[in-house]
């Protein structure tokens, strides 16, 4: 009994001595306040109620267990102690991990390991608008949509394969660093306001999504849901940068599958032949031809360009050990691919419900099945939309902390006089400031994100928008897999603006050609129209390629891929033979493919070439 007694007290004690405690604290008091407020309160269903106290759980239970960092390396790395470490300190007081703990969990020593990688990469990139994509496809091509959805995620294997070779052969910490090494400051400021596009699309299209369910769009229910789903993420990312996400992305990862098979479940129990049915069903009249055009212009993003806009996804091939990424990127990614392919059952149900073809929205099919399915699938949403949305706040606190703010000299700056750009986050210059300016980036995306949605948006053209506009990032990033450090062909700003430049052109005039206007029509219902119809017919007639309603986006991603192909040759030519800039600086070392430790870079004079290639660090256009 004694001994009993004394071990909780040296738990006690080991629990009051963490900085955490009082703040933990705190957040379990909200929540049970928060709770009995909601069981206590006037709601206008059961459901309704259901839906509030579900979101307000679950998001306090992330807040509360949320990892909290300090240091650069866990705020924008993801680096730390492992929960199980954590909780031996706490119940067994063990400060190190365990000797036989090395062969089995390399987090134990503080890495990204593949178990923490794996769901975390799948997880951030079922993203609450692709899911809700993937259901409005299904209902419009049946499971071609999801399939035609699910070609966006070759880009795990685009993102892997060059984050691989960044690393061990050029020995690059991060893409952005790449990008300003070989094509200078201006091509660096334009891929780092690509990349805040895409993350600022993130935030207001997946909170829009969660927000569906609990009201009308901007009604107060809908504000509120908007609110609580882009300030949780936000508030616990705050709190632990990296750390904090891939963490809370275990948990959703495996939140969401268990939610995906049971609302399969429920699905096939509603069919008179059960699940299998859902995949071979028709509704009258067929489905909607286009589904392969789709899948066409997916493949084409997926395979070039789409990935290299997304920091979410490119960062986190820079966090584990290079083989463990790959391995993790191409398991995530294919469960990620399953996982759309799969989802795209609620729209193909809603159409067997409807009898016909139709929009596949979640929120509307969720209605249709037993309350408990309008829960499975408002969670799924949820969990998609807050860890998108971790790591979308994540990534933005390293883009502006790093990358961004790299380029003034702080207080206590360690770099030689004079030298500015991209920051790694295990450079000695990088301090509590950078840490400080991540954390006030993460507030201020979270609130343009959200007053966003004061305008008219839709999920879809997140996607389709963005990763038209970006097609010119896809042939500069390829061609630094082909690079040659110290060579007499020298920095390239050309190459990379002749291929950007289009290609955010293309992307603008898809944006207005498809832009669309919505209304409520004379018996009531919410109608939409396109702004440019004339427009948008002219462009069909010239570069339509495919059938259905994606012609014209296949068509422009066809044409507009080649045309920046064309403009980076373009531009490396022009550099090569005319406009010749000072060589290009190589890393002095590389990371070795297995262990991921620092190694001298082949054919890399210690002290020579890197200073004289020094001024091509400054050159640009």
């Amino acid at each position: 009994m004694a001994h009993g007694c004394g071990r909780l007290s040296a738990c006690a004690s080991r629990i009051s001595s963490t900085t955490e405690l009082r703040w933990r604290a705190l957040v379990f008091a909200c929540l049970v306040f928060g709770s009995l407020m909601i069981a206590t309160g006037e709601h206008e269903s059961t459901q309704a109620a259901t839906n509030w106290y579900v979101l307000y759980v679950y998001s306090g239970l992330l807040i509360l267990t949320a990892q909290m960092s300090d240091t650069a390396t866990a705020f924008f790395l993801g680096r730390g102690d492992s929960v199980w470490t954590q909780l031996r300190y706490i119940f067994l007081g063990s400060a190190a991990p365990r000797r036989d703990e090395a062969l089995v969990e390399p987090l134990a020593r503080g890495e990204v390991g593949f178990w923490t990688l794996m769901p975390s990469a799948f997880i951030t990139w079922i993203f609450a608008k692709s899911i809700q994509n993937a259901a409005v496809l299904g209902g419009y091509f049946g499971v071609l949509g999801g399939v035609g959805y699910a070609g966006w995620y070759t880009s795990f294997a685009s993102a892997a394969a060059v984050g691989y070779v960044l690393r061990t052969r050029h020995g690059f910490t991060s893409l952005p660093r790449a990008v300003e090494r070989c094509y200078g400051p201006w091509a660096s400021g334009c891929f780092s306001l690509a990349l805040l596009f895409r993350l600022w699309n993130e935030v207001w299209s997946n909170a829009s999504v969660v927000a569906s369910f609990y009201g009308e769009v901007h009604s107060t229910n809908w504000w509120i849901a908007v609110a609580l789903s882009t300030a949780v993420p936000a508030t616990y990312v705050v709190m632990g940068g990296m750390r904090a996400s891939l963490v809370s992305d275990q948990l959703q990862a495996l939140l969401g599958v268990t939610m995906l098979f049971s609302i399969l479940g429920l699905i096939g129990d509603d069919m008179p032949g059960g699940l299998g049915e859902v995949w071979s069903f028709s509704p009258p009249g067929g489905w909607l031809d286009g589904g392969g055009t789709l899948l066409g212009a997916a493949l084409i993003q997926g395979l070039t360009s789409y990935p290299f806009h997304d920091p979410v996804l490119t960062d986190r091939a820079f966090l584990s050990r290079p083989r463990t990424m790959l391995a993790a990127f191409f398991v995530g990614g294919a469960i990620a691919a399953t996982f759309i392919i799969l989802f795209s059952a609620v729209g193909i149900y809603g159409c067997y419900v409807a009898g016909a073809v139709k929009n596949g929205a979640p929120v509307d099919v969720a209605r249709s099945l037993s309350s408990a399915a309008f829960t499975f699938i408002n969670l799924v949403m949820m969990t998609s939309s807050l860890s998108t949305l971790d790591s979308t706040f994540t990534s933005c606190a390293k883009l502006c902390a790093l990358e961004l703010f790299g380029w003034l000299r702080l207080e206590k700056d360690a770099r030689p006089a004079g030298k500015r750009g991209p920051l790694a986050p295990a450079d000695a210059s990088v301090t509590s400031a950078h840490i400080a300016l991540g954390r006030a980036s993460i507030l201020s995306l979270a609130l343009a994100g959200a007053l966003n949605l004061l305008a008219d948006t839709e999920a879809l053209s997140a996607t389709t928008v963005s990763g038209t506009m970006v097609m010119g990032l896809g042939p500069p990033v390829l061609l630094l897999l082909a690079w040659r450090f110290g060579a007499p062909d020298g920095s390239a700003p050309l190459a990379f603006l002749f291929s950007f430049v289009p290609g955010i052109v293309f992307g603008a005039l898809y944006s207005v050609a498809t832009a669309k206007r919505y209304f409520t029509d004379e018996d009531g219902a919410a109608a939409s129209e396109y702004r440019y119809e004339a427009l948008r017919e002219s462009l069909i007639d010239r570069l339509a390629m495919g059938t259905g309603p994606y012609s014209l986006l296949l068509g422009m991603n066809v044409i507009g891929h080649c045309t920046c192909f064309g403009g980076c040759a373009v531009g490396f030519a022009v550099h090569a033979l005319v406009w010749k800039l000072p060589r290009t600086i190589g890393e002095p070392t590389v990371e070795d493919p297995k262990t991921g430790e620092r190694r001298p870079r082949p054919g890399h004079k210690q002290g020579g070439d890197a200073e004289e290639a020094e001024p091509a660090q400054a050159v640009g256009l």
